[in-house]
């Protein structure tokens, strides 16, 4: 007989089988012998040398950055409701068993957050422990600490989803991540000195995350949008090793009745010919794309952060460096451009399409190395400097994009 309790755990296991497959199509035996299993043999080699003595690094990463780290891990905190689009049928018109579903389904995500953000205490617990100070029991308590405030994020997010849409949605759940950030760094201090306001802000945690929990199970109206973020969860790996593989994915995205930048389509080039035309339907694609321009400004906001942490003798190396890494990044949103049912009715060359690659993703990546080059003469205070590593970027960014570009 089938009841609420077997109909999830027969989703799990479902879920986890269809994981693993994917898995298995990229890491097979010969992956896992010759890259993974030795991977992960260094890695607790290192780990064990981290226990005798913290690396020399560690010196130039202050506490607020390992802090700033944790809250980003924090904020990736996910809530997984187990429902499909077919249960409008039978499972919706159960209320007891609806209710039991999102129970166990939230049940689960906890125990799935608590178990990451518990794994991440463990490996960065020889840092806390030798080189920043924290005793065993401080460890412990952060641990607790930040478990709870990976699962407050985890339903916040989905509730700001479901309330706010848009822009409007970003602002608000960025004014949460910065009053997260300060949260965090206060918690934190309190813990290092005064130990019963830690007490307090892990109770007010707890509190706030049994709030949310409440509002979550009593919220209606909201069993489409949790079954078209099921089918996103569960899909994601498999996307990511898709594009990697080069195949075309669609991306949803939220229609607007004006897009926010261009709007009068204004013409970039004054040469009109098939390669400029490409190259110019690529770049209004990628800007109007508001998920594609905050990944763009994260992956500058992390090199920024790594140029403010490293000596300054490597920081010209990471700016080429960000060059290659962003020119591939980029080839992504190329990929879901030029694959646009509208941009595949025209017969494209190869050979148009491969000059257009190489030109829209050379002038994607230009902004991202202007802003790192004026942050690093900014702190080294060298302008001449940047006379020099901004051509070397630049000319590092054009052959990066020529070779990427043969992709397509």
């Amino acid at each position: 007989m089938m009841t609420v309790t077997r109909l999830f755990f027969q989703r799990l296991n479902s879920e986890w089988k269809y994981q693993y497959e994917v898995w298995k199509t990229a890491v097979d035996w010969i992956v896992a012998l010759y890259i993974v299993i030795p991977f992960f043999a260094i890695f607790l080699n290192f780990y064990r040398s981290w226990w005798r003595k913290p690396p020399g690094w560690l010196d130039y990463v202050p506490l607020n950055a390992l802090l700033a780290f944790i809250l980003i891990v924090a904020w990736s905190g996910a809530i997984r409701i187990f429902v499909e689009e077919a249960d409008q049928l039978f499972l919706l018109q159960r209320k007891a068993w609806f209710s039991r579903m999102l129970i166990y389904s939230l049940g689960y995500s906890i125990i799935y957050n608590s178990v990451a953000a518990s794994l991440l205490l463990i490996i960065l617990a020889p840092f806390l422990f030798l080189h920043y100070g924290f005793s065993w029991l401080s460890i412990l308590w952060l641990t607790v600490f930040v478990v709870l405030l990976k699962n407050c994020m985890g339903i916040s997010k989905q509730l700001i989803e479901f309330r706010f849409k848009g822009w409007f949605q970003r602002i608000v759940r960025s004014v949460i991540f910065l009053a997260a950030g300060v949260y965090v760094r206060q918690s934190v201090s309190f813990l290092q000195s005064r130990r019963g306001l830690f007490y307090l802000s892990v109770l007010g945690l707890l509190l706030v995350l049994s709030v949310l929990l409440f509002k979550r199970l009593k919220l209606r109206g909201a069993f489409f949008e949790d079954v078209s973020r099921e089918q996103t969860a569960k899909l994601r790996l498999a996307k990511f090793m898709l594009q990697r593989a080069g195949t075309y994915v669609k991306k949803p995205r939220f229609l607007r009745k004006r897009p926010i930048m261009f709007r009068n389509s204004n013409l970039f080039f004054r040469r009109r010919d098939p390669v400029n035309g490409l190259v110019e339907g690529c770049l209004k694609a990628v800007l109007r794309n508001e998920g594609d321009v905050i990944f763009y400004l994260q992956v500058v906001g992390l090199y920024l952060g790594l140029i403010l942490l490293i000596p300054t003798y490597y920081k010209w190396l990471l700016e080429i460096v960000f060059s290659i890494v962003m020119t591939n990044l980029v080839w992504l949103s190329w990929r879901e451009a030029i694959n646009e049912p509208f941009v595949c009715l025209f017969p494209w060359l190869p050979e148009t399409k491969v000059a257009a690659a190489r030109k829209a993703l050379f002038l994607l990546t230009l902004p991202g190395q202007f802003i790192l080059s004026v942050v690093v003469a900014i702190q080294t205070q060298s302008w001449l400097g940047v006379l020099g590593i901004l051509p070397v970027g630049i000319i590092v960014g054009y052959f990066s994009a020529k070779r990427v570009s043969l992709r397509s």
